[in-house]
């Protein structure tokens, strides 16, 4: 087949995919909505952050709690959290955390899991099949 030719037919291929199916950046975060309450705050889409990240809160919420120095709980898919951090705050630690426990390291696919061998934690990549150790 002539290189013209192979051009010819993945332009035609190109074409026939959908445009949402085109978009690079098909795993988006939501940033974190609040509502302020007296000295403290919640997170009214703590549950949509969860689900998209695919963790359990068990796992999420202790780092998350100790990276941003105050004390919270899950209230039913909300979180209360002592303090007012900022918005801008809350937002970074979870993409720091989403950096370490969820985006693969070789592909950069949100699509792993946790995987715990000893007394070590794995990055497992469904996508490309990579094992990596998670260093804390």
């Amino acid at each position: 087949m002539e290189f013209e030719q192979y051009k010819k037919y993945l332009k035609q291929a190109m074409d026939q995919i959908p445009e949402g199916a085109k978009q690079k950046e098909r795993f988006i975060i939501p940033d974190v909505e609040i509502r302020p309450e007296g000295k403290n705050i919640i997170i009214l889409n703590f549950s949509k952050i969860i689900q998209k990240i695919n963790r359990d809160v068990k796992h999420f919420l202790p780092i998350f709690l100790k990276n941003i120095g105050t004390m919270g709980e899950d209230r039913g898919g909300q979180l209360f959290l002592k303090g007012r951090p900022k918005k801008d705050v809350l937002n970074r630690h979870i993409n720091e955390y989403v950096n370490k426990y969820v985006l693969c390291k070789i592909c950069n696919k949100p699509d792993t899991s946790i995987s715990k061998e000893d007394k070590k934690l794995y990055l497992i990549c469904q996508a490309c099949g990579a094992r990596t150790p998670i260093i804390e």
